[in-house]
């Protein structure tokens, strides 16, 4: 199924990081990988859940748009962007926990468990609570299975109305240049959880047609990672020639 391209490896290497970094390429056919074992592996998604989240509560009528504001709590969760009134758009920028908490609240159980499965996310188990089951429950996700979902989502192909896709990939944008625009979302598991990662998933459309990503790695400690986990799918991409030479992400 994959090749096994050394290179890949080396960002984590010289960042003495251990993790998995895996690219399909449509327009050949070709999975790309430096570790086809963990490639298959299953972690916590944390925040990369935000986008089946953003489907599912625009689907189910849990917020109107991605533009209705949701209003702060007024508890103080120590950051600035976060401590705030805000929309989805903000929200999934921001990577607000307490937003996106909100919404799986008034998603509910069923509606949630019933989608989850519908459209082949991960194992699709929330047990460990409706408001944390991606965070520090029992839903698990491989890097393989991200660029499944995200593959239906890009070519519309998952069950929901193409206006709720359409809002969503919208969000999504993190990077625009030139002819190339990245569609991404970071995840960042805590450390106190069996086997702690942070992502970054996504896909990037090129002349050439999308490539999709996704990269984790293990996360002993929120610093190493929250920068680590783009640069690393940054210059795995410029390998791959799917950026330009020299691409670096935006500050």
């Amino acid at each position: 199924m994959f090749t096994v391209d050394p290179i890949l490896a080396k960002p984590f290497a010289q960042r003495k990081l251990q993790g998995v970094f895996v690219a399909y390429q449509p327009a050949t056919d070709r999975w790309l990988t430096n570790d086809s074992a963990r490639s298959q592996e299953k972690f916590l998604p944390a925040s990369t859940f935000k986008i089946p989240n953003s489907l599912i509560a625009l689907e189910c009528g849990a917020i109107a748009s991605i533009d209705e504001i949701l209003a702060w709590d007024r508890n103080d969760r120590g950051s600035p962007a976060w401590n705030r009134d805000q929309s989805m758009r903000d929200a999934f920028r921001a990577s607000t926990v307490w937003f996106y908490q909100e919404l799986a609240r008034r998603t509910g159980g069923q509606r949630m468990s019933q989608w989850l499965h519908k459209i082949y996310y991960g194992n699709a188990d929330i047990s460990g609570g409706i408001d944390r089951f991606w965070l520090t429950g029992s839903l698990r996700i491989s890097a393989v299975q991200q660029i499944a979902f995200l593959r239906s989502l890009r070519d519309d192909a998952l069950p929901f109305r193409t206006e709720t896709m359409r809002a969503v990939k919208e969000i999504m944008i993190r990077d625009r240049r030139d002819d190339w625009t990245l569609r991404a979302k970071t995840g960042l598991t805590s450390t106190t959880v069996d086997h702690p990662v942070g992502w970054h998933v996504g896909w990037i459309e090129t002349p050439k047609g999308p490539v999709y990503f996704a990269t984790n790695l293990d996360a002993k400690t929120d610093r190493e990672v929250i920068r680590a986990r783009i640069a690393i799918t940054y210059e795995n991409l410029v390998h791959l020639g799917a950026l330009p030479s020299g691409t670096t992400p935006p500050p």
